[in-house]
């Protein structure tokens, strides 16, 4: 037996094995987090959507061919830099609000899914078989997947797994039930 509630031994059943850790994601966390799954990549190409848009909306068609009208231009350009630049530090912050506000959580990885508990009393559980994917950076993991129309965000800090092993532990059962993403 070892400190993570799990026996490691191969002759001892695996129901009811569970990991347990307790604690709150940092700012850098959440960043690579966030990163990881895709969120600023896909924040990124609405805004340079958006900016074509509004581009479009000054390109006229008349007899001596194209006309540009120049504010539509100006506006695009400024909105693209915006969205660009400026929504990823905005998502970060009110990730790190959001965590901030459910305060210290603890997690729970089981047989029969990810469960995150609230020091205010709130629990999410998701099972596996909602879990879509999942994504390892160098500080946590991140899973991610859909629960009926909600999306499921779980960021696993590894620095919160301190027994030896618990880390790679919690990333084999991620590769094994999710696939290696």
């Amino acid at each position: 037996m070892n400190d993570n509630e799990i026996d490691l031994r191969p002759d001892v059943p695996a129901a009811g094995e569970v990991l347990r850790f307790r604690g709150q994601a940092d700012k850098s966390e959440l960043r690579a987090a966030l990163q990881a799954a895709g969120v600023f990549r896909r924040t990124r190409l609405f805004g340079v959507a958006g900016a074509l848009a509004i581009a479009l909306l000054g390109v006229g068609l008349s007899a001596d061919g194209y006309t540009v009208d120049f504010p539509f231009l100006a506006a695009a350009v400024a909105y693209g830099a915006t969205i660009w630049l400026l929504t990823p530090r905005r998502t970060v912050s009110r990730t790190l609000k959001a965590a901030q506000a459910h305060g210290e959580m603890e997690y729970a990885v089981d047989d029969g899914g990810i469960t995150v508990s609230c020091a205010g009393g709130e629990q999410g559980r998701v099972s596996w078989e909602e879990l879509k994917r999942f994504h390892e950076t160098p500080e946590v993991y991140v899973v991610v997947g859909r629960s009926g129309w909600k999306t499921c965000f779980f960021v696993l800090p590894k620095r919160l797994m301190p027994a030896p092993g618990q880390a790679e532990l919690v990333g084999s059962l991620l590769g094994s039930r999710l696939g290696w993403a």
